[in-house]
């Protein structure tokens, strides 16, 4: 487990336009992709969560059919590239995890690596990224197999819901 002073999180720009939450419905019967998208009038992608069919299985203990579905709201964290998932009582199947990405080419704050002594440049940094998730207040864990992916974004599959950022070491 990290600190989260132990953290470089990467920042929203202070001009991006607001990334309104939304609560989306995950059906088990099919596979689905749903967004968070900047208030910016291009459909900018914050955030992308891709859910498998049938990779619901419980939320609070009770399970999720075939042909269930379960409500998710989706709440991009303030100031930076970090989201809540909720609930955090979700349970997925064995073998399908969804997978989040976040999206930063249009708004990351790449001046957070500026005079950092572990990375020479904001490329470095920027390829240093991972998700991270709060595992207990101030404690983060790495997504395993997170990372940059294509051009400006970072994903992982995730094992469950709860508060993501996207990250690099101090």
């Amino acid at each position: 487990l990290v600190a989260t002073s132990d953290l470089l999180m990467l920042p929203v720009q202070l001009s991006a336009p607001s990334v309104p939450s939304r609560t989306v419905t995950i059906d088990n019967a099919s596979a689905s992709a749903h967004q968070l998208i900047h208030s910016d009038g291009f459909n900018t992608v914050f955030l992308e969560l891709r859910v498998s069919a049938g990779a619901l299985e419980a939320v609070d203990g009770t399970p999720v059919g075939p042909d269930g579905s379960v409500a998710v709201t989706l709440r991009a964290e303030p100031g930076r590239y970090g989201a809540e998932l909720s609930p955090a009582t979700l349970e997925f199947a064995a073998g399908e995890s969804p997978t989040l990405v976040f999206a930063f080419g249009q708004y990351g704050d790449f001046a957070v690596a500026d005079g950092s002594t572990r990375y020479a440049s904001r490329l470095d940094y920027e390829m240093a990224l991972a998700l991270w998730r709060e595992i207990s207040p101030g404690q983060w864990q790495r997504v395993p197999g997170s990372g940059v992916q294509g051009v400006d974004e970072v994903a992982g599959r995730i094992s469950a819901l709860g508060t993501f950022a996207v990250a690099a070491e101090r």
